[in-house]
């Protein structure tokens, strides 16, 4: 299925530059014309997906064929619900991606699944960019059982994903099902691509440690 696209693809960029070519138009804006035609059609889907997309099953299928990509393979781990699995899917993230944000957060995530509370609280302090620094402390603040200071934290936050799921992870701490379900809900239907697949599955998991 992917070679018949871009084979479509590759057929439609040389049926542009032969039109194009044939009105006399600049090489450079046959050129650019081409380009964009390969963006739209072959990375704006995928964009779409990893970003946007709405649709869990389309964004796993997606996730599955590109399952060798680290940062694919994490979420795949979270869908799992294993820990080892996960764990092992973060160390590869972090083997793969050595930039200093990249390592911050992952770590973070790691002590995170690892349930080492007192790590994950030290790490998150090290986060460096907004709005994940932010989210990250206040998610520090309710594991430790700081929960308006986790609040304070929260209203810092831009609308969206990241203050439900602050709303959900103080629920879950306090035993309170009702209101974590409610947050979890809304934090999920907030997000959107990958994003949005790895909050799902990650409450759903989380929501059986009441029973």
């Amino acid at each position: 299925m992917k070679i018949l696209r871009y084979v479509l693809i590759i057929l439609l960029g040389t049926v542009l530059s032969v039109v194009m070519g044939a009105s006399d138009l600049p090489f450079w804006l046959i050129y650019l014309s081409v380009v964009v035609l390969f963006f739209v059609l072959l990375v704006g889907p995928q964009m779409y997906i990893v970003y946007k997309s709405n649709k869990l099953a389309r964004i796993e299928r997606y996730l599955q064929e590109n399952k060798k990509k680290p940062l694919f393979a994490y979420a795949l781990a979270i869908k799992t619900g294993h820990r080892e699995a996960i764990a092992q899917a973060i160390n590869g993230v972090l083997k793969k991606y050595k930039q200093p944000y990249m390592q911050q957060v992952y770590k973070a995530n790691l002590a995170l699944y690892e349930k080492d509370v007192s790590s994950f609280v030290r790490l998150a302090e090290q986060v460096s960019k907004e709005p994940l620094r932010t989210y990250y402390i206040a998610y520090a603040k309710a594991l430790q059982g700081k929960y308006e200071e986790a609040q304070t934290l929260k209203a810092n936050l831009l609308p969206g994903w990241m203050p439900y799921a602050i709303d959900a992870i103080i629920a879950k701490e306090q035993g309170d099902l009702e209101t974590f379900q409610i947050a979890a809900s809304a934090s999920v239907e907030s997000a959107r691509g990958i994003q949005k697949f790895s909050l799902f599955y990650s409450f759903h998991y989380a929501e059986r440690d009441f029973s």
